[in-house]
């Protein structure tokens, strides 16, 4: 098997898509067919199979490093446990955290643009526990709400480090590392990974906030039913669906600017959700975060 050695597991909307177009530049880093398989966090794929995610989404390869690069793993209670079992003790982690507050707001963004969520940013706040801990939600569903949940950096990352050694992550701060010190930083995680500094393009942006264009075909997208079992039955293959659903999004969007959080609202969203947390975070990982 060619199973990944190399993950990045978050944080959603801080970043990661960038870093990975970044990393995949380089010699001695393979990427997966799709940047991410959510293989250990989604529970219909990962009833799937460790064979079927090898020859799914990776090929048999001598580069030092494959990689999987799915941001909701941090999220998911469940994962760090399926990637021990299955990828074993060694393997090295990347992790992103971005300003708990602006990773929301970017989340509920997303949200918004793929017609999921009909609320005001504030309700959705006041809503999520009320949404996400309902009998009948499912995992994607959950995901899709946890503006909050997914923000909550030091409890996911206590559950990894259950798990695996610290030694097997590198932490990087989205706005002191990947923003303002890009160039010192991708250096630094070669160093991490202990490959060469390769002369690559490390001023990629990926990812920029975006809105649809026709909002039909993303209604067409999400539709349950026969719709849906038609597009799986004339489309078998997952990989396939995954990249031609996301080629479709891709065609269907322009960039904007989304209107802007006010700071003292920011202010207040951080201190009453994300304040503790982020302190019990900066003495995990023995760094201040600097997020207000």
């Amino acid at each position: 098997m060619s199973l990944p050695n190399l993950m990045c597991i978050g944080a959603s909307k801080s970043g990661t898509t960038s870093l990975y177009d970044i990393l995949v530049q380089h010699s001695e880093i393979d990427k997966p067919h799709f940047k991410e398989p959510h293989f250990f966090d989604i529970p219909f794929i990962y009833q799937k199979g460790i064979s079927w995610y090898n020859k799914t989404y990776f090929k048999k390869s001598k580069s030092k490093y494959r990689i999987d690069f799915t941001p909701t793993y941090l999220f998911e209670e469940k994962a760090p446990k399926r990637i021990l079992k299955h990828l074993g003790g060694k393997i090295k982690f990347i992790v992103i955290l971005r300003n708990p507050v602006d990773r929301a707001y970017s989340h509920y963004l997303h949200s918004c643009r793929n017609l999921h969520e009909k609320m005001t940013f504030k309700k959705a706040l006041i809503s999520e526990k009320k949404r996400t801990c309902s009998d009948d939600i499912n995992y994607l569903e959950k995901l899709r709400y946890s503006y909050i949940s997914q923000g909550l950096y030091y409890k996911m990352l206590v559950n990894y480090f259950n798990f695996f050694p610290i030694e097997n992550f590198l932490i990087i701060n989205f706005e002191q590392d990947l923003i303002n010190r890009r160039k010192e930083t991708i250096k630094k995680i070669f160093n991490f990974l202990e490959i060469n500094n390769e002369e690559i393009n490390i001023f990629i942006k990926s990812n920029q906030a975006r809105v649809n264009r026709i909002n039909l075909f993303d209604t067409l997208i999400n539709k349950k039913g026969s719709w849906r079992s038609f597009i799986k039955y004339i489309v078998p293959s997952t990989r396939f669906r995954q990249f031609i659903k996301n080629k479709i999004r891709n065609l269907n969007t322009k960039t904007y600017n989304p209107p802007k959080l006010l700071e003292n609202d920011k202010k207040n969203i951080y201190e009453q959700y994300f304040k503790k947390d982020t302190e019990l975070l900066e003495k995990l990982i023995d760094r201040k975060m600097n997020w207000f």
